[in-house]
């Protein structure tokens, strides 16, 4: 039997199999949900990574940029898409 959330209805008597049906379907719903190792799976595969590591430069950039500031911030680019896609 499929969960029916209109049962029971209200201000009716309970019946034990109606009740035992609904429970039932409830765990069998909650059973066809992933387990936690393949859940943990899939949030690694398609979120992103926790990316707290990553500091941010704490430089004045010049006008052009030196080779040496543009680097930094090429490294902050890359070290936040190495925790983004989680690699």
């Amino acid at each position: 039997m499929a969960f029916d959330p209109t049962k029971p209805i209200g201000n009716t008597p309970l019946d034990a199999a109606e009740m035992r049906d609904q429970l039932n379907a409830l765990k069998d719903l909650i059973d066809a949900l992933p387990a936690s190792a393949e859940m943990t799976a899939r949030l690694n595969d398609d979120t992103a990574g926790n990316c707290e590591f990553v500091s941010l430069p704490s430089l004045t950039i010049s006008n052009p940029p030196t080779q040496a500031e543009v680097q930094s911030l090429a490294n902050v680019i890359s070290n936040l898409y190495v925790a983004l896609t989680r690699t």
